[in-house]
């Protein structure tokens, strides 16, 4: 088993490395070895991006062994380095209402320093924590402050079109304008699917007097008019 170990730790190049290593330690019963390997490979890279699998693998056996605080020292690291929902989720399980709390602020404090970009929106990880914890207020509030991309706007637009459906349907108007000047008929029968969700969310008086306006504004778009009716 020794030689077997020392054959695999010649190459400890990368944290998957380290991982497999791990892996194989805890596959042969060997748990303190796998945990040593695993933080040392933590430890080797810790200037580099972490990476989750040898984090979470390291917690799992901290957490197994009653070591909780380790554990979520490690998770907390990881998290300031490269935050994800993942993360906090595991966070959220070891920390409680404590590490909730303090994720969110980390996030906001994080918006300062960052710089939106149209293929990244800061804003976007806070507001998916937020539809973890289904805080569905918050959310939306953080989208009024800080933007949101189009794809985390749409995702909190389904999980809460029951509770705030005037917000729903802003995005969904959003979408459909964007949908409209694109073009091309598959981006039309989204648009119009949208159209139709909509009307479920609010009067039909109002929902008439928003199709009029799309009729007027792309009247030209025929194959769009069409679905409309």
């Amino acid at each position: 088993m020794e030689a077997r170990i020392a054959l695999r730790a010649k190459d400890l190049s990368s944290p998957w490395s380290y991982l497999q290593l791990a892996e194989f330690c805890r596959a042969q019963g060997r748990d303190e070895e796998a945990l040593r390997r695993a933080e040392e490979g933590l430890w080797v890279f810790e200037d580099g991006r972490p990476d989750e699998r040898l984090a979470f693998f390291a917690v799992d056996l901290l957490s197994k062994a009653g070591r909780k605080s380790d554990a979520e020292a490690h998770l907390w690291r990881t998290f300031e380095k490269a935050p994800s929902v993942e993360l906090y989720a595991r966070l959220r399980k070891l920390g409680g209402e404590a590490a909730h709390e303090r994720a969110i602020a980390f996030l906001e404090a994080r918006l300062a320093e960052e710089t939106r970009t149209p293929w990244h929106n800061p804003a976007d990880l806070l507001i998916r924590v937020l539809m973890h914890e289904k805080m569905f207020d918050a959310a939306w509030a953080a989208v009024r402050r800080y933007g949101a991309s189009m794809g985390v706007k749409e995702a909190l637009a389904r999980t809460s079109k029951a509770t705030h459906p005037r917000e729903v349907v802003d995005v969904y108007a959003e979408r459909v304008d964007q949908l409209a000047n694109a073009g091309g008929d598959q981006a039309y029968a989204e648009a119009a699917k949208l159209i139709a969700r909509m009307a479920t969310l609010r009067s039909a008086a109002e929902q008439t007097a928003y199709v009029a306006a799309l009729k007027e504004r792309f009247g030209r778009k025929r194959n769009l008019m069409k679905l409309l009716g």
